[in-house]
């Protein structure tokens, strides 16, 4: 074990002071991947916030004697359906992706996801409209876990975390965008409002595509497939005239050729996802991709829809929203550059601290009087999906891409991607039966209902969640293979490299 980890940790990768300037070009090949993330990130908005302008009413909408409203069961399977359909796509991809290719992959989610935006853009009915938006959810859940676990195998093991973090923050520019999208939209009554907002799906759903068709194959796939020359043509490409790709290649095929040494067979399948020391492995990624949507992620999604049912004007609401993404995207960019030597690990942990508070202050607000308290609820809860983007999902983000094998990434980030949507459909679906009036009745409430929750997720991230910062792929295999706890990952790794250091 002392051997393998004095071996890793001797590479290059983690002793090059100069390692951003050097892979620049190569971040920029993985920053391909982020289309995926601006196809999810319009998808995501357009959900619950389509709803909510008065031109989709008038022509999707029912009336009775109150006014134009849209039936309770089919607003829930709006606003859940692209989820779940993301989490049956997102679960087959590592099969595809694993068989084809990942490059190939994402062409086929791109192409998938200009299907449905064409379905949803010529819709007449509710039905169809639906339908629509399934499609284009097979095409996102694809994309996704295409676009992550490509991010994660085309660069080097250092530049993991910040490649997964422009994932996280193209996610989040594509969410202010299409909110300002509608925004602009809003008050216009005809037909032509909400179609805009949904022909904009082609200009995604075209990029995803075309980004995948020109990014070159990932080398982890090109290696395990037993396609050499490709994979060094590759990184004579991608590295250039640097001198040390050799020792680059030798690497990732050392640590390749270790992980399969394990197993009687090269291909990987789902089940060895959940057998041996892969199964903590694989929980650990699927508790990670959900973890945000635990603590109440899809409660402040619909921050729109819930802060007009309490009486706040709906231009000033989405304005509210539109700053909040805004904030989100400084505060991840700001983290990067400040808080660069806190550890992910206690990042995520703090994330989860903040959230509770959060959440607790939101429901306790519920008992306050006036437009006052209305409006804080409001700024708390867009605040909030700022610190969930900024504490939450990018350092779980990044820990989740880190801690797969070589071997079993492809299918275990779409397992990651898989309990993401899944989570965010579940979650979604329930929610509204919280805080409607006619049925759970708990309005800003409901914010107590995931501060709770969130007591549950800071125990997860405590005791399963692994610091991973400056360990290499082969370092997490033979932790995890020792049977390390999870938390002692750093120290443990200190322990070993200190007395050769000395």
């Amino acid at each position: 074990m002392t051997d393998d980890l004095k071996s890793s940790t001797a590479h290059l990768e983690w002793e090059e002071a100069g390692f951003l300037k050097a892979d620049q070009e190569l971040g920029l090949i993985g920053s391909l991947s982020f289309s995926a993330g601006t196809m999810f990130g319009y998808d995501q908005i357009v959900n619950g916030a389509s709803i909510s302008m008065p031109a989709f009413m008038l022509y999707f909408g029912d009336q009775d004697a109150s006014g134009l409203y849209l039936p309770s069961l089919w607003t829930a399977l709006w606003t859940s359906m692209s989820s779940l359909a993301q989490a049956l796509s997102a679960t087959g991809t590592g099969f595809l992706a694993d068989r084809i290719g990942r490059k190939w992959t994402g062409v086929i989610a791109g192409i998938i996801g200009l299907a449905g935006a064409a379905v949803q853009y010529t819709a007449l009915t509710r039905s169809s409209l639906l339908g629509g938006k399934i499609v284009g959810g097979l095409g996102i859940g694809m994309a996704m876990s295409t676009g992550m676990t490509y991010a994660s195998e085309v660069v080097p093991p250092r530049l993991v975390p910040a490649v997964q973090q422009g994932f996280v923050v193209f996610i989040l520019i594509m969410q202010a965008v299409a909110m300002g999208i509608i925004r602009v939209f809003v008050t216009d009554m005809t037909e032509k409002a909400f179609r805009t907002v949904f022909a904009i799906q082609f200009g995604v759903g075209g990029l995803v595509t075309i980004a995948f068709a020109i990014a070159p194959e990932s080398p982890v796939y090109c290696i395990i497939n037993q396609r050499e020359e490709g994979a060094k043509k590759l990184y004579r490409w991608l590295y250039r005239d640097d001198a040390d790709r050799e020792e680059r290649y030798s690497h990732l095929v050392k640590t390749i050729e270790e992980e399969n040494s394990q197993r009687e067979e090269n291909q990987s399948s789902y089940i060895e996802c959940f057998q041996g020391v892969d199964l903590k492995r694989t929980l650990t990624m699927m508790f990670l991709f959900g973890i945000v949507n635990l603590g109440g992620g899809p409660f402040l999604s619909q921050s729109i829809y819930f802060l007009i049912s309490v009486g706040l004007p709906t231009v000033h609401v989405y304005d509210v929203s539109i700053g909040g993404f805004a904030l989100a995207i400084i505060l991840i960019v700001g983290s990067g550059i400040f808080l660069k030597n806190v550890r992910r690990r206690n990042k995520l942990l703090s994330g989860c601290i903040v959230n509770f508070v959060f959440n607790l202050i939101v429901g306790a607000l519920y008992w306050a009087n006036g437009t006052g308290p209305k409006w804080a609820i409001a700024i708390f809860m867009n605040v909030l999906i700022s610190l969930q983007a900024c504490l939450m999902q990018s350092p779980g983000w990044s820990i989740a891409a880190e801690i797969s094998s070589y071997r079993l990434r492809a299918k275990s980030m779409s397992l990651g991607i898989m309990s993401q949507t899944f989570t965010t459909w579940l979650v979604t679906f329930v929610v509204p039966y919280m805080y409607n009036v006619d049925s759970g009745n708990l309005g800003a409430r409901t914010g107590l209902v995931f501060a709770g929750a969130t007591v549950l997720l800071i125990w997860g991230v405590w005791t399963i969640v692994p610091d991973t910062t400056g360990l290499s792929t082969e370092d997490i295999d033979n932790l995890y293979e020792a049977k390390v706890p999870a938390r002692k990952f750093a120290t443990h790794k200190l322990a070993i490299t200190a007395p050769d250091d000395a």
